[in-house]
């Protein structure tokens, strides 16, 4: 049987800009996914996903946000495909707001440009938000949002250019791998690959159950609701950043965030509002998938404490999957006993946006083993030994 130089597992967000970089570097690479991408089964869908370089999470990502920048930047003009659209993005929290005091870090270590709102300036600046006179805001202009749907079909159209076969509708039931290679056992049959690129997101514990040992991933489902707009001008792009809420806990353990409304949006119309916080614990391949009414009425509560007057009530709902590290980090290694194997995982609701960058990474570990890209914080090393976590 053939030897191939790589395959890829699943092509959503990472797995697609893996197959990118692979092909145009000029590696023959096969791509499979069970589903046929862009779809609504995983983590890659809804329309819109938040980018921002001052990044509160940690300053180290910073970094990698700006070769991630350039990289939708190159996919737009190289396939026409509208991926990002720079609306600015608006951080609302408290004096104490650990949002703020994380992003302010990484815009004065990365000279990011940014603008600080005093609650005044705030008020002024963004009158549709109803807001407690202690709350600040740091607005990033130069930020927005990405459309998932256009940054996979982008991804996937240029891996095609360069001739990889992309093979949609083909279920991985299991690989084996050593450091040589691997065999990746599919519905009918196997191909046999001296490197494997392991990105399934929620399904990465099936497909890799040896990674228990050091790491658990938990798959969460998590729900995104749309408004439609009272005041269309004042929800609408332009108007309305992308933005994130940091409330300290009034609504819960977790932050609201949303996306306004823009020409020519992908999915239903109106305002999209998620909660990047814990989830609900899901089996990807059982249970009810679907929006929770009770979970859509805490939106509609929520939402309208704060954005009370242009808002009408929820229009739609969805769900979709967080992949969850234990710290919230992503992990980005080699298999440990099974070097043929890289992997991508635990995004855990944040991750998207790095997608031409990941892609690169999963790239240079695939053919040369290591990358030049600064990302060892994100290896599996960080794990060992009880130390919990290096990020």
């Amino acid at each position: 049987m053939d030897v191939h130089p790589v395959v890829v597992v699943g092509l959503g967000a990472m797995g697609s800009a893996a197959c990118a970089s692979l092909a145009a570097r000029g590696a023959p690479v096969i791509g499979l996914d069970r589903f046929s991408p862009p779809h609504d089964m995983g983590s890659t869908h809804g329309g819109s996903r938040v980018i921002r370089r001052a990044y509160f999470e940690h300053p180290d990502y910073v970094p990698l946000l700006r070769r991630a920048f350039r990289g939708w930047n190159e996919l737009e003009s190289r396939t026409g495909l509208a991926c990002f659209h720079r609306v600015g993005v608006l951080l609302i929290g408290g004096a104490e707001s650990d949002v703020l005091r994380g992003s302010r870090q990484s815009a004065d270590r990365y000279d990011i440009p940014v603008r600080h709102l005093d609650p005044d300036a705030l008020a002024v600046a963004f009158p549709q938000f109803s807001l407690p006179e202690t709350m600040y805001g740091l607005l990033e202009p130069g930020a927005g949002f990405l459309v998932p749907e256009n940054g996979v079909q982008g991804h996937l159209e240029i891996a095609r250019r360069y001739g990889a076969d992309l093979r949609y509708g083909t279920r991985v039931l299991g690989l084996e791998a050593d450091d040589q290679g691997g065999v990746v056992r599919i519905e009918n049959g196997e191909i046999r690959a001296a490197r494997i690129v392991v990105t399934v997101g929620a399904w990465v514990d099936h497909l890799l159950p040896s990674l228990r040992s050091r790491v658990e991933f938990a798959p969460q489902l998590k729900h995104i609701v749309w408004f439609l707009p009272r005041d269309v001008a004042a929800c609408s792009a332009g108007r309305m950043p992308a933005w994130v809420m940091d409330d300290g806990g009034a609504c819960g353990d977790g932050l609201y965030y949303g996306v306004p409304a823009w020409p020519g949006q992908i999915g239903p119309a109106g305002v999209k509002v998620g909660f990047h916080g814990p989830g609900a614990p899901v089996d990807p391949d059982n249970g009810d998938r679907g929006p929770d009414a009770a979970v859509v009425t805490r939106f509609e509560r929520d939402v309208h404490g704060f954005l009370p007057d242009v808002l009408d009530g929820p229009s739609a709902a969805a769900t979709c999957l967080y992949t969850m590290s234990p710290d919230r980090h992503f992990v980005i290694d080699r298999l440990p006993g099974s070097s043929a194997v890289v992997f991508a995982a635990g995004f855990s609701g944040h991750g998207y946006k790095f997608a031409p960058v990941v892609g690169e990474l999963l790239a240079d570990l695939a053919l040369q083993g290591h990358s030049n890209i600064e990302a060892g914080f994100l290896s599996l090393d960080r794990f060992s030994a009880g130390t919990g976590s290096a990020v």
